[in-house]
Parts: C-alpha cells; sequence; structure tokens
C-alpha cells in the first residue's frame, strides 16, 4: 500500500524528472541499482566514462527507461551487460547496489534460458518483421505485397 507521502508530487520529482519512489519489489530493486550506477557514472570524467564504462552506461539506461515507464519489462536487460558492469564496477559500488544487481544478473540470466529453452525472442524486430513476410510471400519480387518493395 502506497503512503500518503509517496503520492505527492514533489518538486524533486518534477524538475529534475526523477521517478518516484515505488514498493513495487522488482522496481525498488532497479531504482537501487540504477541509483548507485548513476552516482558511480557521475563521479567519472565524461571521456573516461565514454570509453571504459560502455556496459555501465549502457545498464544504468535501460535501468532509467524501466524506471519512467514504471515497468521492469521495458529494461531489455542484458545479462552480459550486468556481468560485465558488475565486473567494472563491483568494488567501486555501495554493497545495496551489489545486491541490487546481482539479483537483477539472476532474473536477467533466468529470462534468457527460458527465452532460449523455448526458442523464441523477447523482441520482435523490424528484421523479423521482414524474414517473416519473406517466408510467407516467397522469395520473387511479384509475389510481395506492394507495401514491402523498395521503389
Amino acid at each position: 500500500m502506497d503512503s500518503p507521502l509517496l503520492q505527492q508530487e514533489s518538486p524533486w520529482n518534477t524538475e529534475l524528472l526523477l521517478p518516484r519512489i515505488t514498493q513495487d519489489a522488482g522496481l525498488t530493486q532497479m531504482q537501487i541499482a540504477a541509483g548507485g550506477l548513476s552516482l558511480l557514472l557521475s563521479r567519472l570524467s565524461p571521456e573516461f566514462a565514454r570509453s571504459k564504462f560502455l556496459p555501465t552506461r549502457r545498464v544504468a539506461q535501460r535501468l532509467t527507461r524501466a524506471l519512467e515507464y514504471r515497468n521492469p519489462a521495458k529494461a531489455h536487460l542484458v545479462a552480459d551487460d550486468v556481468a560485465q558492469t558488475l565486473r567494472e564496477c563491483e568494488r567501486a559500488l555501495d554493497p545495496g547496489t551489489v545486491m541490487a544487481l546481482k539479483s537483477l544478473l539472476v532474473q536477467t540470466q533466468r529470462r534468457e534460458a527460458e527465452a532460449a529453452q523455448h526458442e523464441r525472442a523477447d523482441d520482435y524486430s523490424l528484421s523479423d518483421f521482414m524474414a517473416e513476410q519473406e517466408l510467407s510471400f516467397g522469395s520473387g519480387v511479384l509475389t510481395r505485397p506492394h507495401a514491402l518493395t523498395a521503389n
């Protein structure tokens, strides 16, 4: 149950575009991880962060996206990126952030293993659509629908 204090709009939330604190366990875990990674990245010089901490920046951006949408599925985390983030930053992060990242890594690995077992892709992209259309209409130019042909 949300407390009344969590439901009030704060100037911090509106001016700085910070996500509100939530009592949803999945989002709280992501918020802890995103906060710890953002703090670590903010202490680096921009040039060093751009050249050395690519997976860490990618994980922080994806976690922020999930928090903005208030949907853990919107993070689209990749286990390799989360594992690389832990290798890069584990000694510099606070224990709560490390625990949250390790938990997210386990969840991501479990999701990827399940997806591999069922041989399905998590995201359905334009190239997937084009390949499916190619199979269903054959490879001839005359059998393709007009919208899929190049001008």
